[in-house]
């Protein structure tokens, strides 16, 4: 990683925010851009305390596609510390499910985590010599891969629901029950599905959640998809008022090395974008 890195942070604007008194941070999609996660963290760290307890949420995808998803995994596993949070939930993204399921069935699953990214990890281990079996692939991700994030995210909760906001990787699918949506597995999953969904969700404008009134803080969309200012990042990341969903991916799966996140408070929230 390189050492030049800078944050940005957005207007406070009002929301009905987490449980009680709570600081609540949330960081999008990494993929790999390990520098632009290690400026959010220390960012999160120079921010005053404020509420009960700070709360860190991470809404999954921190793995491939980008360059340095092993530094990635170094860092979010040790976010506590370097964030000065008393809390850490690691939300599992479609990335990471998939990683599981390649570990777990790679004959059957190897190739899809490859080709959508996990090549970029396996380049991580410097191996000269090429891998033709598929179940080598999955030896050699077990051997430099953090088993502590490994087992987090086989344990992981798929969403938190604090006060009115619900934080999960993808989203929820309009007109089906959230909660026994909420429920499905993650295992072998795709499409219609709380860390794969894209539309309809991203086009919903009727509500969330039993009573219609949940807050979806969500990635796993690009919410840009090229390198532009800060301000390009947070308008487009913000459907709250249009669509009751907000979207934390600043496009690090499209190579930008920048991570989007969100500090919440009881009753604000300010969006911010963090560079490598």
């Amino acid at each position: 990683m390189g050492t030049s890195s800078e944050s940005c942070l957005g207007r406070w604007r009002k929301i009905s925010g987490p449980e009680e008194q709570n600081q609540l941070f949330v960081i999008g999609d990494v993929h790999g851009q390990a520098q632009a996660l290690a400026a959010a963290l220390n960012t999160i760290a120079a921010i005053p305390r404020a509420g009960n307890r700070r709360r860190l949420v991470f809404l999954g995808d921190i793995v491939d596609r980008g360059p340095h998803s092993l530094d990635a995994i170094m860092l979010t596993m040790s976010a506590a510390d370097r964030a000065d949070a008393d809390d850490v939930v690691l939300l599992p993204g479609n990335h990471e499910l998939m990683l599981l399921d390649a570990l777990e069935h790679p004959m059957k699953f190897m190739g899809d985590w490859l080709d959508n990214g996990g090549e970029t990890l396996i380049a991580e281990a410097g191996r000269a010599a090429p891998i033709r079996l598929l179940e080598d692939f999955a030896s050699l991700a077990r051997s430099i891969i953090s088993p502590d994030f490994l087992a987090a995210i086989e344990d992981a909760p798929n969403h938190v629901l604090s006060g009115n906001l619900l934080l999960v990787h993808a989203g929820l699918a309009p007109n089906e029950d959230a909660e026994a949506f909420l429920r499905v597995s993650g295992r072998a999953a795709h499409g219609n599905h709380w860390a794969w969904i894209r539309r309809p969700f991203l086009d919903w404008r009727g509500g969330w959640g039993p009573a219609g009134d949940w807050q979806v803080v969500h990635g796993h969309t690009p919410a840009v998809t090229r390198h532009s200012a800060p301000d390009r990042f947070f308008a487009a990341a913000n459907r709250l008022r249009t669509h009751q969903r907000l979207c934390l991916d600043a496009g690090s799966a499209c190579g930008l090395p920048q991570v989007g996140w969100a500090e919440f408070t009881a009753e604000s929230f300010r969006l911010a974008l963090s560079r490598g």
